[in-house]
Parts: C-alpha cells; sequence; structure tokens
C-alpha cells in the first residue's frame, strides 16, 4: 500500500520513541573512537569487476542473514538481541532509494549507533560489492524483471551500453534510474515517458541487472526436487508415519533429509499430523529473492516428530515446516542448507489451542495522527499496538474489510487496514489471522478520511480496555475535549506537533474530541493513499513465515538498581545498556525526576563509554 513516507517514519518514530527504544539514538562513540575504516581508505566507490550475485547470496546468508533476515526484512534469529530495529534493507521503499556506493559505505564502515560492525577487514572489496549486488535484488520478483527487460528492449534496444559503466551506476539508485527512463538524461533518451510508475520501476530494476555478472551454469544439486522425489518423500514407508518416532535413514547420493519436532503448549502433540515442507531458492539468474521450489507432505510420529527423506538439498535451500492445526497454519522458523550439509534439523513448531475470545488481547497503545494534506478532508492514521499473553492463539476473523477489535468512527470512508511493519508474525487461519502467544507487541496500522470544513466532532470507540491512548496534532490545529490532557509540542522532521494523551479506556468506551483551525505547516509530501483500500492483512502476512513480516525487537522488562553508583556496580557493557532502558521507564512513567534522571543517564552513558 502506498502510504506517504514521511508520515510513516512519524508514526514509527513516535510509537518507538513510546517504547523501550530510546538507547539507540543516545549511544555515541568514545571520546577517542576512530572509525575502523575512514573513508580515504575505501578506494574507488564502485566495483573493479562485475559484481557476482551467486557469491553475495552465499556471503548474505552467512554474515547478513543472522540479523537482517533470509529475505532482508530486519527479522533474523539475532535481530532479537539488539537493541535497534535492523532496516528492511529487502523493502522496496528502502532498497529503490539507495545506491549501491552508498551501501558499501555502510557495509566497509559499519554503523555503530546501529550495533552493524564494519566488514573491511573481513570482506574483500569485490566480496562487498557482490553482497551488496545480492541484496538489491531481494525487493524484484521473477514477473517484475521479466517485463522491465521486455519494455526495456522495445523501447531501447540499443540502450543496455549506456547502463554498463560500473562507475556511473554504482551511483545511481533504482530512483535515480527511474528518473532517468522517464525524463532522459545526456545521450540517454526519454523512452520512458509514457510509462506507469510500475513500469518505469520495473525496467530500472532490470537495467540494475545489467551490471551483474553472467550466472554460472547452475549444478545438478541446485536442480528443483523433481517429480519421481516429491513422490518418493510421500510415498517412502520409512517416512514418518504416526506410531514411534520418525526414524533415521541414509540418504541417497545429492539427498539429504529435513526433519523436526511439534509441541503443543500446555498438552501432548496428537499423532498423525500432517506436516507441510516448503523449500525456498533464489532463481537460477541469482536477481530475484527467494522463490517457493518444493512442496511436500509427511505426518508426524507418535512423538510429534517427522521426518522428510531423500529430499534434494543445494547449498543455500531454505526450509520452513507448517502444521495446519485447529484451522491455524503454524510454522517453524526457517533452515538453511550450509555446504556438506546431510541432514537439516528444523526449529520446532510451536503449536497453541485456539480461541475466537478477542478479550484475551491487550491493548497496549493506540497512537493517533490526522493529515491534513487534502482540502476538504483529513486522514487519520492510527497505530494499535497489542499483545496476546494468554495461552491460546487468538483467531481474528474478518470479512476482509474490517477488525473486530478496532473499532472506525462513523462517515468514516476510505478504510484500511496493513500490520505494522515491525509487527510480531501473524499467522493464517481459516477464518482471517491469528495472534499467538508472545512477548513481542503486535501493531496494525488503521486509516480513514473524514469530511473537514473548518471543524470537526470525532467519537473513536474503543472495542478493548486500552492502557494510553497518545494523539499528535501539527500546530494550528485547536483540539476540544475533556478526556484529553496536553503533554507539550514535540518536533518531528523539522515539523512541530502538540501532543495530547488520554488515560486508560474500557471496552466499549468512547473518546470524543473536536479540532478545529488549520496547520501552519502542511504534512503533505506525497500521494495519497488509494482510497479504494481495504483490508490488507494478507499475503504479506499470512504466508509462510519466511515471506511474512519483519518482528518487533524488543526487551524484557528489566529492573533498575539505583541502591550503587560506584564505577564498578556493572560487569558488562550489556548491564550498563540495561540500566539506561530501566532508567527510560521510570522516567517515562513519571517515577523520576527529570533532573534526577538526567543526571543518572549521563552517569551510565559515561560508564559505557568506557566499557566500550
Amino acid at each position: 500500500m502506498k502510504f506517504r513516507y514521511a508520515i510513516i517514519v512519524l508514526l514509527a518514530a513516535f510509537l518507538l520513541a513510546a517504547c523501550n527504544f530510546t538507547l539507540a539514538s543516545d549511544i555515541t562513540p568514545p571520546p577517542n573512537y576512530v572509525s575502523p575504516t575512514p573513508m580515504p581508505t575505501l578506494g574507488a566507490l564502485y566495483p573493479a569487476s562485475a559484481p557476482d550475485v551467486q557469491n553475495g547470496a552465499a556471503i548474505f546468508a552467512e554474515r547478513c542473514a543472522p540479523c537482517h533476515g533470509v529475505t532482508g526484512l530486519g527479522d533474523g534469529p539475532q535481530s532479537m538481541q539488539l537493541p535497534v530495529t535492523v532496516p528492511g534493507i529487502g523493502l522496496p521503499e528502502i532498497a529503490q532509494s539507495a545506491s549501491p556506493a552508498q551501501w558499501y559505505k555502510i557495509v566497509s564502515q559499519g554503523n555503530l549507533d546501529r550495533f552493524m560492525p564494519p566488514f573491511a577487514g573481513v570482506l574483500s572489496e569485490q566480496d562487498r560489492w557482490d553482497v551488496i549486488a545480492y541484496v538489491l535484488t531481494l525487493h524484484t520478483k521473477p514477473d517484475q524483471l521479466a517485463q522491465g527487460k521486455s519494455l526495456f528492449e522495445s523501447n531501447c534496444a540499443d540502450c543496455a551500453g549506456k547502463f554498463a559503466d560500473q562507475e556511473k551506476m554504482s551511483a545511481l539508485s533504482e530512483a535515480d534510474l527511474v528518473r532517468i527512463v522517464k525524463n532522459g538524461e545526456g545521450d540517454i533518451p526519454a523512452f520512458g515517458k509514457n510509462f506507469t510508475d510500475d513500469e518505469a520501476s520495473a525496467v530500472a530494476a532490470y537495467i540494475r541487472t545489467l551490471t551483474f555478472a553472467p550466472p554460472l551454469t547452475p549444478t545438478p544439486m541446485a536442480a528443483t526436487v523433481s517429480t519421481e522425489s516429491a513422490a518418493a518423500v510421500s510415498e517412502t514407508p520409512e517416512a514418518a508415519t504416526g506410531s514411534g518416532s520418525a526414524p533415521e535413514a541414509t540418504p541417497m547420493p545429492g539427498k539429504g533429509i529435513v526433519n523436526g519436532t511439534i509441541e503443543l503448549a500446555g498438552g501432548t502433540v496428537p499423532a498423525g499430523l500432517t506436516v507441510t515442507l516448503h523449500g525456498f531458492d533464489h532463481a537460477q539468474d541469482q536477481t530475484t529473492g527467494p522463490q517457493e521450489v518444493l512442496t511436500l507432505t509427511a505426518t508426524s510420529a507418535a512423538d510429534g516428530s517427522y521426518a522428510f527423506e531423500n529430499v534434494d538439498i543445494p547449498i543455500n535451500r531454505i526450509f520452513v515446516a507448517e502444521v495446519d492445526f485447529g484451522g491455524i497454519k503454524f510454522q517453524s522458523d526457517f533452515g538453511a542448507v550450509k555446504e556438506e550439509t546431510a541432514q537439516i534439523t528444523l526449529p520446532a513448531v510451536k503449536l497453541y489451542e485456539s480461541s475466537e475470545d478477542i478479550s484475551l488481547l491487550s491493548m497496549d497503545q493506540v497512537h493517533i495522527y490526522p493529515d491534513f494534506a487534502t482540502a476538504g478532508s483529513v486522514q487519520f492514521y492510527e497505530i494499535y499496538a497489542f499483545s496476546n499473553k494468554s495461552d491460546k492463539a487468538v483467531v481474528i476473523s474478518t470479512d476482509g474489510t474490517s477488525i473486530p477489535f478496532i473499532k472506525i468512527p462513523a462517515n468514516a470512508q476510505s478504510v484500511g487496514y496493513e500490520a505494522g511493519q515491525d509487527s510480531a508474525s501473524f499467522v493464517s487461519a481459516d477464518k482471517g489471522v491469528a495472534v499467538v502467544p508472545s512477548d513481542k507487541p503486535y501493531s496494525i496500522i488503521a486509516f480513514f478520511t473524514l469530511p473537514y470544513e473548518k471543524k470537526l466532532e470525532i467519537a473513536q470507540p474503543f472495542a478493548l480496555d486500552t492502557s494510553s491512548v497518545i494523539l499528535l496534532f501539527p500546530e494550528g490545529i485547536k483540539v476540544q475535549s475533556d478526556q484529553l490532557t496536553s503533554r507539550g509540542v514535540q518536533s518531528f522532521q523539522n515539523v512541530s506537533y502538540e501532543e495530547f494523551s488520554s488515560g486508560g479506556l474500557k471496552a466499549g468506551d468512547t473518546l470524543a474530541f473536536t479540532i478545529s483551525g488549520q496547520p501552519k505547516t502542511s504534512s503533505a509530501s506525497a500521494t495519497a493513499p488509494n482510497t479504494t483500500q481495504s483490508l490488507l492483512i494478507g499475503a504479506g502476512i499470512l504466508g509462510v513465515a519466511l515471506i511474512g513480516a519483519g518482528a518487533w525487537l524488543y526487551f524484557r522488562d528489566r529492573n533498575a538498581d539505583e541502591s550503587d553508583e560506584d564505577e564498578n556496580e556493572f560487569d558488562s557493557s550489556d548491564e550498563v545498556m540495561d540500566a539506561i532502558l530501566a532508567l527510560d521507564d521510570l522516567h517515562r512513567a513519571g517515577k523520576i525526576s527529570d533532573a534526577a534522571y538526567r543526571k543518572r543517564r549521563d552517569e551510565l552513558k559515561e560508564i559505557l563509554k568506557e566499557m566500550v
């Protein structure tokens, strides 16, 4: 969905500020810190040889995927250990605005503020260019590249050589290429002036591949599973059949075993569950993200184990196991094939009993932001941050146009919803989606428009008990309500907003407020969202976990120990970081004065700098 980028940045920044995410922006390098790879040592900001995307894929899987995730969504297994969100470099809106040279600098020098290490001393220059070229393929799809190639060759057949210069192309982002395609530049004609935005983006994505090295001829090990091998897995008598445990077997040459277990929270796993194995590869030309190439089924044994035998397991293939239990499709985390691997053991598939009782959900906070960019109407964006601390998976039944626990004001138009980018992953269910128990928050962004002519009375209903409601209104908008308290003026992206808050609201309560006037500075920055959009909790979050939404990085509860301020009170930098976060929590909750908070926080930062 085409949200306004500036608005999403504002919402995300404000939401994170209300949670435990204040540390990263405050940590600065020690006084004598020297960047491991200063700018002068970077050398040329373009590759000496055409980047090898296949080599980049192997490097990414080993060095980058643990944090950035296999598809670049920032949901790698190590991302949960970081005190900052990992950027979704596989998302089009991020990848299309970055040039290879910009990312080469980051990969080479690292980013201390974002806890990214430098790779200049770990990877060669060419390896760094290879992995960057691979990352720039994560947001593309085969059909998009095919369309781009067709349009490019039919409209500018002699242009290929004009986009082969590595130095020039390294400095251009995909957004720059779209501009050139549409407007022309130098000796390049405006051959795409009549292209739609999607067509121009497809051509730009294809043009980027012209700088990649030709792919190697795939070996037999890289072939996808044949019909015969798939049938063999489904019909092999030795596969798990519902009694005993899944047997061990010696794989055939070029084959392997993929196995794992199933767990049921608070209960015993029933035997005979159907396990579906999904396998993902990159396209043979290595210019697109993971594509599903394998789907097999087996039956779990009495102890909850399962095994798929004689499965093709080429290097870097990714496997995910899925079990349909109670109408909910539960999935394992992914497992990736490494060199000389004959067996892949996937993380356990964790099952939960299901419930449709939405009162099991806790609405932790709601953020509301209006946009007055369009005359005669106001566009509202609302972030609902909620959690499931129960022992059941809560099924959210939906008709495709509404969510039962999110209520929209009467007379609202162009209503739509989207899962928050940093939300914990939703799970596909027969009746909609499921929210499994998790310490990570979930989030859904709702948006709608209301007519506005100088004044508007709004009645925002709530379906669940809500701990806190935060509203941001640009300066110039007057807000009147007995239920809201002003918390002063905040500044985001050089625009000032007045912040309002409301205390806890009960299920069935309505937050009523009146707005009037016009903002001093318009928040418009791009085209408004498509007014025909409806529920968008679809393919992006209902597919295999590998393709799903990114994870919300979080920290568990922390307790501050303020009794000892001796310089040796902490054994590690991690303890200092925990103390800073706990201090932030206390200050945010109003349990510590501003003066005491600033003094103690400065002390902790000095301790942290010395440890670093």
